[in-house]
């Protein structure tokens, strides 16, 4: 669930890098949603695509939705 990935961002050292393409992806729903300041890079070397993304902060809006305690929201986009 994106609040619970949410929840262990928030307990991280920012910034954080995340090269896990699932972790990816959370990221930036969360970002979508307003709930982190992150962004998400990618480079081609020798033809190779690699993705990454970083974590900087959790916004006052993540905030509130880890107060609410709210489990509802997945990160299924």
């Amino acid at each position: 669930m994106c609040i619970e990935f949410l929840d262990r961002l928030s307990r991280s050292k920012a910034p954080l890098t995340l090269t896990q393409p699932d972790e990816i992806n959370n990221l930036v729903v969360l970002r979508a949603a307003g709930f982190v300041a992150a962004f998400t890079l990618r480079s081609v070397r020798d033809g190779e695509s690699r993705e990454w993304g970083r974590f900087l902060a959790v916004t006052p809006t993540g905030r509130a939705a880890l107060a609410d305690g709210s489990r509802s929201s997945t990160c299924d986009g």
